[in-house]
């Protein structure tokens, strides 16, 4: 990235395009090491391809169907992905389906391996009902201080006031503190805790005005 964060940057946001050279990339920061489950590798190629594949094809929780890119002039910085929680739930098995079409047996053999950090994922509840998710947010390390999480959050939170929810929600790494003091500052309450095998969670939830 080669924005000059000495000058003032304008920030916009707009919905995410399929050909997103970064789209992917993003995805996979955001995941941090439950990427690795979901391709069933490490390695930073296949992590990458797997990725960007979710990111362009449509019918998955990671494609770019349900994302929103934060851009600085021509520079993409951000993104979030959001949706009702009905929807991230109908989307489990054809995300499945499509790292398995992907990975093959690659993917059920490190999953295998690491069978704590598998059951950690299939089993965790992310949100209610009757919430609109952030599925996941991530922006660039060259961004900082530009506050594009904090605009793609308050955008996450217009899409689901203009479909109707009144509640936001989201997960985030109890070992995380400065996204936890982000979204408390912004609003976001604890309403749960994911404790699993492989790792532990805060389940937060913000109520719009």
């Amino acid at each position: 990235m080669t924005t000059n964060l000495s000058n003032p940057v304008t920030v916009t946001i707009r919905r995410a395009q399929a050909h997103s050279a970064i789209g992917g990339k993003l995805n996979q920061m955001a995941l941090d090491y439950m990427a690795y489950c979901l391709s069933g590798s490490e390695d930073r190629q296949v992590l990458a391809h797997t990725f960007r594949k979710l990111w362009k094809n449509g019918g998955n929780r990671f494609s770019h169907e349900y994302a929103f890119e934060a851009r600085a002039g021509e520079q993409i910085v951000g993104m979030v992905t959001c949706y009702p929680v009905k929807v991230l739930k109908r989307l489990a098995w054809p995300t499945f389906k499509q790292l398995l079409k992907l990975r093959k047996l690659e993917l059920l053999r490190y999953n295998l391996r690491h069978l704590k950090l598998l059951y950690s994922m299939i089993s965790m509840t992310e949100g209610e009902d009757d919430e609109f998710h952030i599925g996941t947010l991530a922006s660039v390390p060259e961004s900082r201080g530009l506050g594009v999480g904090t605009k793609l959050l308050a955008f996450a939170e217009e899409q689901a006031a203009r479909q109707g929810f009144s509640k936001c929600s989201l997960t985030v790494k109890k070992e995380n503190e400065r996204a936890f003091n982000l979204y408390q500052r912004l609003g976001y309450r604890v309403s749960g805790e994911i404790d699993k095998p492989a790792f532990s969670m805060y389940r937060m939830v913000k109520t719009l005005g």
